[in-house]
């Protein structure tokens, strides 16, 4: 099994998992109800990536065998808070004008256990990294404590099922586990005791991938010449 990585871009250069694609808790204003809800996020996109930059990262896993298709297994979506209105819904924050936000990873099931979250997390920090961003924060979810007879894959030892048509819109909310986001060395800023807010600081450049050489982070985020209206490149 192959696993590769690539940035969203304007152009459409890198998917998004299903359920990514149609989920706007995050992009859009508390109680607001899209009336196109993958429209709603593709619009989300071009904006954050026009006004700011990358603003997430998709997961593709084939099998590497010839004639084989790559699926999109998973996507983070990561930027200031400013850009994620349905994070005012979260009863720890607000987030830290200091640091980039990571909204959640959607891992498409069968890829449960892959631990695609945190790769993704950790691609997310060395860009945040690069940017000379402070520091980057998430949103957690500590698990209720209720009995569950669902298949927890590794890695995601608070990990939930979504109810769905729950009148209430956070507990079905696509939140991290808290336990994804301890693993990967964030502290609690923001305590709460079912919604703690997460940080970690950047200064050390400690995460898995921030030995990568320029060259090979210009290929993981397919750099090329941004045309503009005038017809110039970058």
């Amino acid at each position: 099994m192959e696993i590769r990585y690539s940035a969203l871009s304007q152009d459409g250069g890198a998917q998004l998992e299903a359920q990514a694609s149609r989920d706007v808790f995050w992009e859009l204003p508390v109680g607001v109800r899209p009336d196109d809800a993958e429209f709603d996020k593709q619009m989300w996109m071009q904006s954050v990536l026009y006004r700011w930059g990358i603003c997430g990262y998709t997961a593709y896993v084939g099998t590497g065998e010839h004639g084989s298709v790559e699926r999109p297994a998973a996507t983070v979506f990561f930027a200031p808070a400013t850009y994620f209105p349905g994070a005012a819904a979260m009863p720890s924050g607000p987030a830290s004008s200091d640091a980039v936000l990571v909204s959640t990873v959607f891992v498409d099931q069968p890829y449960m256990g892959l631990y695609l979250e945190h790769s993704l997390i950790e691609t997310v920090l060395t860009e945040a990294e690069r940017r000379g961003v402070k520091a980057v924060e998430a949103f957690g979810r500590n698990d209720s404590g209720e009995a569950t007879d669902l298949y927890i894959p590794e890695g995601y030892h608070g990990w939930e099922e979504r109810p769905d048509g729950t009148a209430d819109a956070l507990e079905a909310a696509p939140v991290l586990s808290a336990d994804i986001l301890e693993q990967e060395g964030f502290y609690v800023i923001g305590p709460h005791r079912r919604f703690p807010r997460y940080r970690k600081d950047l200064h050390s450049r400690s995460s898995l991938f921030s030995a990568f050489s320029a060259d090979a982070h210009e290929m993981l985020n397919d750099r090329g010449p941004l045309a503009t209206v005038l017809g110039g490149g970058r």
